[in-house]
């Protein structure tokens, strides 16, 4: 008889799970505001952000030459700097005025400057300077301006090594060689190198855009209706969030597909890994995220609110992803805030896969990192749920019951109404 009962029980939660999904599946189509964050925005948005960096690397960039050295050295510099395919030189400039005008022109983009004793430094076997001004304006022309003047630079500094060292050793060539070999970013191309990263975190920030939307919407119902939502399901805590889990899952599934994989597939960056390997590392990521947007809409009270909580903290997210500083040069304080955002394991994971190949094996510890935080988010998730959420209503209820306006009161208070 006890077996039977706990399978109805059983029985009967599934069907609550099973409503609260459907329930919550309608909702979300019904509004127009979800519907933008959960789809609209994961297909436009990367597409849009991948847009900004096409094409992904630049070419010739205008720069002007300021060479007060006047030597053979230094025009042999700027020569081999006009040849490779970063820096075109636009012309001389006899002073830094000059120069500078001609960037503000938008006559060049970079200035390269020789100082008086350049090549007289390097006869003493000093180290002779040059220096690189660049419009900032765009990351991609200080890349490449860098890039050439650096490979340029080591070039010569081999040779001129060379020469010293080759009737001693009698020997012929550089002594060291300066190959440069781009692994995982054959294009070393911006996008290529922070578009995987930003990717999984469109679909975080967007799921959770969308519950913290859907939850302000319940809220409103319930002020209207004296704490009581009428588009409710009587389900407990945990069915209630399972069951929206599993809305988000569902809807979610074509998401991660066209971003994870159609969106690199389209612009041509880096793509080696696995389809299948890339959906099972996104399962306990969609998973917790479901979770972790269900505790974060314990902050939210009306729709709108959450362009002001939740927008902001993107870039926040990018940040402790490592994308632009390495995990292990942060802080503990902010290496462990990472470790509990789902999007840094996902990113590092995706980011691993796609531009080195990685299986689903060789990321393990990211995926098992994952799964860790599903049910350290159910347990903040169901907390949020029954002691925060139902609490609060259960008193909304309680208060309309003595006094029916006194929602509509606090509602229009807020708006400054009344």
């Amino acid at each position: 008889m006890t077996d039977r009962v706990k399978h109805s029980k059983f029985f009967l939660w599934c069907i609550q799970v099973l409503r609260v999904c459907g329930r919550e599946l309608l909702l979300v189509f019904r509004d127009e505001g979800v519907v933008i964050f959960f789809l609209l925005l994961n297909a436009v948005y990367p597409v849009f952000y991948a847009l900004i960096y096409n094409p992904e690397v630049v070419r010739d960039e205008r720069v002007v030459v300021i060479d007060e050295n006047r030597t053979a050295l230094s025009r042999e510099f700027a020569r081999r700097l006009d040849a490779t395919q970063e820096i075109a030189i636009a012309g001389y400039a006899a002073n830094m005025q000059e120069a500078q005008e001609a960037m503000h022109l938008k006559e060049c983009y970079g200035i390269v400057y020789f100082p008086r004793d350049f090549a007289q430094c390097v006869a003493r076997g000093e180290q002779g300077h040059v220096s690189l001004y660049c419009d900032m304006s765009v990351m991609m022309r200080y890349k490449a301006m860098f890039t050439a003047l650096s490979n340029v630079s080591q070039a010569m500094g081999n040779e001129r090594m060379a020469a010293v060292v080759e009737p001693v050793l009698n020997m012929s060539g550089a002594i060291v060689e300066n190959r440069q070999v781009a692994v995982g970013n054959p294009a070393m191309g911006i996008a290529s190198a922070v578009l995987l990263f930003i990717l999984p975190l469109v679909l975080q920030q967007s799921m959770i855009l969308g519950i913290a939307m859907l939850h302000g919407g319940s809220i409103e119902r319930r002020r209207r209706n004296g704490g009581r939502d009428p588009m409710a399901i009587e389900a407990c805590s945990s069915a209630t969030i399972i069951g929206k889990m599993m809305c988000h899952q569902i809807i979610y599934i074509l998401p991660v597909i066209y971003v994870l994989h159609y969106v690199p597939l389209m612009f041509g960056f880096p793509q080696y890994g696995n389809l299948l390997h890339i959906i099972c590392l996104a399962v306990p990521f969609i998973i917790a995220v479901s979770f972790m947007g269900q505790t974060l809409q314990a902050f939210v009270n009306e729709r709108e609110s959450v362009f002001l909580l939740f927008v902001f903290s993107s870039v926040v997210f990018v940040f402790l992803t490592g994308v632009s500083w390495p995990r292990y040069l942060m802080s503990r304080l902010w290496r462990v805030v990472g470790d509990c955002v789902p999007a840094t394991w996902m990113v590092n994971g995706y980011v691993l896969m796609q531009t080195n190949g990685a299986t689903l094996y060789q990321v393990q510890h990211e995926y098992w990192m994952l799964w860790l935080q599903v049910p350290v988010l159910f347990t903040l998730a169901y907390m949020v749920e029954r002691y925060v959420n139902r609490r609060r209503y259960r008193s909304w209820i309680a208060a309309s019951e003595d006094n029916p306006n006194v929602l509509t009161r606090i509602e229009l208070a807020k708006n400054g109404v009344g």
